[in-house]
């Protein structure tokens, strides 16, 4: 089913953050964003536009700003023959379904939702459902060609099709989507088999992770450099996280990590803040603060300027479980500030699946 986010309204687009918003709350009723339209104003043309787009899309959920909807309202109660009505402050369609800044009306081959929208206020509900033949799922510990070499001996039997992406080295996301006769959760089983614990429902590594430590109550800190804090924010989306996540540390400077992780000053100046043996003592030195069963560190250069013998996109990360086992890894990466500290983030949570592969098991 094809389906559209349009936003209208350039208050709605200078606003960052609340446009974000909109992404989530639509990404978690229809599972992903299809396809996105942005107009900053209404024109003459909205209305061979709305009717072009019907012809084109199953469902259209368009987020409007408070001063544009009473013209699309209008609009689109026009193009299905219908009239306005005032109810709870609103105008809706007088066939429409509807709720509080939110309706929903049916065309011939297409449904439409609209969203009264306000900058810095809760966003209405959405209304209407789509029909989802797609899942998604991600493979740990494989590269990204041998996923693909894999899957397909499998896509013909049961007349799927697959899209796969690379998060990161040896993390890949497959999209799968059915035909009319296509068994998706037959396949979805036989990947379960082929890949065992390789494999698990979502496209949210983290999410996946941080409620696998959910269920079984086991809690998590860490210990951050260049991330500043990233980790932390990263697992706070999720609701109940306070059971297990009671708080980490954010050292940027050697002194701060000597004073609040523990690691002597030798340590920092012989081998310096870019290197294994320091992620290894941020990793002990969080245990002593925090007692948590995972401890996860960052460090490294998350800038387009080396430092030293240091290459921009340099980051050390790693791994401790309580009995002391861990790991540690070197990522070389690429991109802007922003993209490397996110990366970074998803390496150093997907190595506690290669640590305790039996505690995330799917």
């Amino acid at each position: 089913m094809k389906h559209l986010l349009f936003i209208l309204g350039d208050e709605i687009l200078a606003n960052s953050n609340f446009k974000n918003y909109i992404y989530r709350a639509y990404e978690k009723k229809f599972k992903e964003i299809n396809e996105i339209k942005i107009q900053n104003k209404t024109d003459k043309d909205l209305p061979f536009l709305l009717e072009d787009l019907m012809q084109k899309y199953d469902f259209i959920t368009i987020f409007s700003s408070f001063e544009y909807y009473p013209t699309v309202a209008k609009i689109l109660a026009t193009l299905n023959e219908d009239n306005l009505i005032l109810d709870e402050n609103t105008l809706v369609p007088s066939k429409s379904f509807y709720e509080k800044d939110s309706f929903m009306i049916e065309f011939l081959t297409c449904k439409i939702n609209v969203l009264k929208i306000q900058i810095n206020h809760t966003i209405p509900n959405l209304i209407g459902d789509i029909s989802l033949n797609f899942k998604h799922f991600c493979l740990f510990g494989i590269d990204n060609e041998s996923a693909i070499l894999l899957l397909e001996t499998l896509t013909k039997s049961y007349e799927v099709k697959i899209k796969v992406t690379q998060l990161l080295e040896h993390i890949n996301l497959v999209k799968v989507s059915s035909s009319q006769y296509g068994k998706l959760e037959s396949f979805l089983k036989s990947v379960q088999n082929l890949f065992g614990q390789k494999f698990f429902l979502g496209k949210d590594p983290i999410e996946f992770i941080s409620k696998k430590l959910l269920d079984k109550n086991m809690k998590i800190s860490f210990a951050e450099s260049c991330t500043g804090g990233l980790c932390a924010a990263k697992i706070t989306q999720f609701s109940g996280i306070s059971q297990i996540f009671e708080g980490s540390i954010v050292s940027y400077s050697n002194r701060l990590k000597h004073e609040w992780l523990g690691i002597s000053e030798d340590i920092l100046e012989n081998n310096g803040a870019y290197s294994e043996k320091c992620i290894y003592f941020m990793l002990k030195g969080i245990f002593k603060t925090a007692k948590p069963d995972f401890a996860l560190a960052i460090s490294g250069i998350a800038d387009k300027e080396d430092i030293k013998e240091h290459k921009a996109g340099t980051i050390y990360i790693g791994a401790m479980f309580k009995d002391g086992t861990y790991i540690q890894e070197i990522l070389y990466l690429k991109g802007d500030r922003e993209f490397i500290k996110e990366q970074a983030v998803l390496g150093a949570f997907c190595l506690m699946l290669k640590l305790k592969p039996e505690i995330f098991e799917f």
